[in-house]
């Protein structure tokens, strides 16, 4: 039994092996067919386009300008958010997994990104800094965007929009 285990085992990771190192498909459409009266009419059309709702976006620049914190006595409004007075800004680059920002002593600051989901038009990004864990949640059409920050026992929400960098 562990023997047919074993080399059911080493089947599948030599498929995945070989899979992983073939080539990707084409992307370059397919030639149009010439006109031919007796082709079928759709021959003659090229194919759609693949959908690329996966893609992600250019980077993007977010401003925060309402905070509030809460802990376990109760939530308020804030003037900063963390040690970045308001409005605090940030360059979201997806390409490279960051996000960058300069704190009040204008020093930079970059945070990992460590995942990327999405869902039609939402996107939720998240990473963690020190002792602290961070949540973006934004549009890929609205410039709406929200900021959730945990540490030291208080969560921080943040409010603001999001753009294409210059």
């Amino acid at each position: 039994m562990l023997k047919t285990t074993a080399t059911a085992l080493c089947l599948m990771l030599g498929l995945a092996a070989a899979h992983a190192q073939a080539p990707a498909p084409s992307t370059a459409p397919a030639p149009v067919a010439q006109a031919n009266p007796q082709a079928n009419p759709s021959d003659a059309m090229p194919p759609a386009a693949p959908a690329d709702d996966d893609a992600l976006p250019p980077p993007t620049a977010c401003s925060f300008d309402k905070v509030y914190i809460c802990e376990a006595k109760g939530c308020g409004p804030s003037t900063e958010l963390g040690t970045i007075d308001l409005p605090a800004r940030f360059l979201i680059h997806f390409g490279e997994q960051i996000i960058a920002s300069t704190a009040d002593n204008d020093l930079p600051h970059i945070s990992s990104i460590q995942s990327v989901i999405g869902d039609g038009d939402s996107l939720i990004l998240d990473g963690n800094d020190d002792m602290s864990a961070w949540a973006i949640q934004l549009s890929r059409t609205k410039p709406e965007a929200t900021l959730t920050t945990l540490a030291g026992g208080k969560v921080l929400t943040a409010f603001g929009t999001c753009q294409p960098a210059p």
